[in-house]
C-alpha cells in the first residue's frame, strides 16, 4: 500500500524534528564555575517531577511554572534574569550578590574573560 520511499520520507521528517526540538531546547551555555555559586543565592529550584521539568521559588511555596520542553530553558533564564537585575551587580572583575535590601552576600572575583561575558550575557548585567 504504501511505497518505501514514502516510508523514508516519514521517518526522515521524524528524525529531522526530532533534531530541531532537541537544538531549540538545548540549555544556553552556563560557565562552570560561576553558575553553581550563584545558583545557591538564587531563589529559583529546578524540580523532575512526572509531568517534566517545574520551576519552583524557595522563598514563595505558591511559585510554579511547568513550561513545555522547548521553552523551559528560555523561561528559566528570563526568571533569573528579572532576579539578577535587582540582586546581582558587577563592578569590574568582581560579582557582587545582594539580598532583598541591596546588602552584599557575597564577593566573587571574575578571574576570566569569559567569566565576566558569561554574567553579562546570561544574566544580562552589565559592568559598572
Amino acid at each position: 500500500m504504501f511505497s518505501k520511499k514514502l516510508g523514508f520520507a516519514l521517518g526522515a521528517l521524524v528524525i529531522f524534528l526530532a533534531a530541531v526540538a532537541f537544538i531549540l531546547g538545548r540549555p544556553p551555555h552556563r560557565d562552570a564555575r560561576i553558575y553553581p555559586l550563584v545558583r545557591h543565592y538564587s531563589p529559583f529550584v529546578v524540580e523532575n517531577g512526572l509531568g517534566g521539568l517545574t520551576i519552583k521559588r524557595k522563598d514563595d511555596p505558591k511559585f510554579k511554572r511547568e513550561p513545555d520542553t522547548v521553552n523551559f530553558y528560555t523561561q528559566l533564564q528570563a526568571l533569573e534574569q528579572s532576579w539578577a537585575k535587582k540582586h546581582l551587580r558587577l563592578h569590574g572583575n568582581t560579582l557582587q550578590i545582594l539580598d532583598d535590601r541591596g546588602k552584599t552576600l557575597k564577593e566573587i572575583p571574575l578571574k576570566k574573560p569569559s567569566e565576566k561575558r558569561f554574567v553579562e550575557e546570561y544574566y544580562g548585567v552589565k559592568a559598572r
